[in-house]
């Protein structure tokens, strides 16, 4: 790449950019020509080039901070010194505040020295950047060898994964890395909140926004309470939206002001699994309905503080209910219903196993539960035919979309595919409860599969070898030669049969006279050319020798 020209090899990037600058701002006669299905085509195709110029992005990132380093280290400068720098000249190029800026370089860094995988899939579109940069943050106190594993897990799991917004990969790789070390887990948890905070910031138009940096069950309680009050004023008949009642409610009860919510009539569900209570070394992450996942410590900590406080408020109570997952994916798995409404034990479950609204890359919290097929179609209300959506996504035949569940070979429900008017097709799962199993029997079984296919290559070898006719070679130069050749190669597969597995023979007919002479007398084994590789293949990812 030549950055004066801004070329890659033989490609003119800036003549690219200018190009697509030119039909952003004026338009294109062409452009206003597409039919709606090549309109859909172009867009994935953009959005696709977009995670490609993130990946670059990233990388280039990474390089700055490392080159301004280098030369700051020759200034004899501070490496706090040189951070600022970076982060500085990263500002500029970016056009963004310094914090911004390091916040960006640091979630490169990770990507691009422990997470070849993420940043690989974000190159290719098939996940979005800001999913793969929140990955990235909520990797921030992971060791790399740490990153690495989630990376591997994560990446198995791509198309399991397919379809989920921001909020559930960063969940996704928090239940992995608590899987992966669990007593680390808590740590963090106690890291995070010491940095408990308030922020108000301006908003538009004579509006502000209130943000709140709290612990998990203090946030869903929270959100909990504001609804339930907000859905309880809407059933009086008041007309404001539910949005609306909710602000209007957390403004009262911060200043005072009207009758607040009553937080003694919240019911907020959290699934914990026996491994956490009861052996804390293999603990997993613990979620909370409608927030997420949580390290295992934090629930353990309430349990305590509902127990031992039990007496003392005795509407407060602590109920326990066992749940179930599927051994293959992870989803919780539950009964049937014969009723149009979903029954409240239903209802609940749903909530449960699906956390968020299960809208193709939708976060929103769940409003409601939506039939997949239709009642009025003869859809049942059933797990397997329910799903909780937000109130948009619920609506999704008036916007022309249709969805179906996806099953395996065993009739289980494993997926659902939406549809567009215009055939775009998109796949999202429930909450996967066990991402570190899935993705170990996942890698497990592509092990397996790669073991096989090596068998197989090796026996369609041996197989070759009988059918070819035998011939014995003369004595004489080319059988010395095949002698050394053989020697060469039985050399380095001790070295590591693996990698050597394919490796050609010895190219001693290249070699001079004086070198072939040498090898014939047996004074020396082996030859080595500069610039000459012996290896012909090998295994995908390993380096050359």
């Amino acid at each position: 790449m030549r950055a004066e020209q801004f070329q890659i090899g033989e490609i003119d990037v800036a003549a690219v950019r200018s190009a697509l600058a030119e039909v952003g701002a004026s338009g294109s006669v062409a452009l206003d020509g597409f039919a709606p299905t090549e309109t859909i085509a172009l867009l994935v195709h953009l959005q696709e080039l977009s995670g490609a110029i993130a990946a670059v992005q990233a990388r280039a990132l990474v390089h700055l901070e490392a080159t301004v380093k280098e030369e700051c280290r020759r200034r004899e400068e501070t490496p706090q010194q040189a951070l600022k720098i970076a982060r500085s000249e990263a500002s500029k190029a970016l056009k963004q505040s310094k914090s911004c800026a390091g916040q960006s370089m640091a979630s490169c860094r990770r990507l691009v020295h422990s997470m070849p995988g993420m940043l690989g899939a974000l190159a290719r579109g098939q996940v979005v950047a800001p999913s793969v940069h929140r990955v990235a943050r909520t990797m921030g106190p992971a060791t790399p060898e740490q990153r690495t594993l989630v990376d591997e897990i994560l990446t198995a799991h791509l198309p399991h994964l397919e379809g989920c917004g921001p909020e559930e990969w960063s969940g996704e790789a928090e239940r992995v890395l608590h899987g992966i070390d669990p007593r680390g887990a808590a740590a963090r948890h106690r890291t995070a909140k010491k940095e408990r905070s308030v922020t108000v910031r301006r908003s538009e138009h004579g509006m502000c926004t209130v943000t709140a940096r709290l612990t998990g069950l203090d946030g869903a309680r929270i959100r909990k309470g504001l609804s339930l009050a907000a859905e309880k004023a809407r059933a009086h008949g008041d007309r404001r939206g539910h949005q609306q009642i909710m602000a209007d409610l957390f403004a009262d009860a911060l200043i005072g002001r009207g009758e607040g919510i009553d937080p003694s009539t919240l019911e907020i569900g959290v699934i914990i699994t026996d491994r956490s209570l009861l052996a804390p070394d293999h603990a997993d992450s613990a979620t909370i309905e409608g927030y997420g996942p949580v390290p295992y410590e934090h629930v353990r900590e309430e349990m305590r503080n509902a127990l031992t406080s039990a007496k003392d408020d005795p509407e407060l109570a602590m109920t326990l209910r066992r749940l179930y997952t599927d051994m293959e994916d992870g989803q919780l798995v539950a009964v049937e219903s014969t009723s149009r409404e979903f029954p409240p034990a239903l209802a609940r479950f749903l909530r449960l196993a699906h956390q968020t609204c299960r809208g193709p890359y939708c976060d929103a919290n769940i409003r409601q539960n939506d039939h997949i097929v239709p009642w009025s179609q003869g859809g049942a209300t059933s797990l397997d035919n329910g799903n909780g959506a937000c109130v948009g996504d619920n609506q999704k035949e008036e916007s022309g979309e249709s969805a179906r569940v996806i099953r395996d070979e065993h009739g289980k429900r494993r997926t659902v595919e939406w549809t567009s008017r215009y055939g775009q097709k998109v796949r999202r799962r429930g909450i996967n409860f066990d991402p570190l199993g899935t993705g170990s029997r996942i890698l497990e079984q592509e092990r397996r599969r790669d073991h096989e296919r090596e068998q197989q290559r090796v026996q369609q070898r041996e197989a070759q070898a009988k059918q070819a006719p035998d011939q014995t070679p003369e004595p004489g130069h080319e059988r010395a030669l095949d002698e050394v050749g053989a020697a060469f190669h039985r050399s380095f597969a001790r070295i590591d049969p693996e990698v050597f597995a394919d490796l050609e023979l010895h190219p001693a007919v290249l070699l001079s006279r004086c070198d072939q002479r040498v090898l014939r007398s047996r004074r020396i084994d082996h030859v080595f050319l500069r610039r000459r590789s012996a290896r012909r293949s090998g295994p995908p990812g390993r380096a050359r020798p």
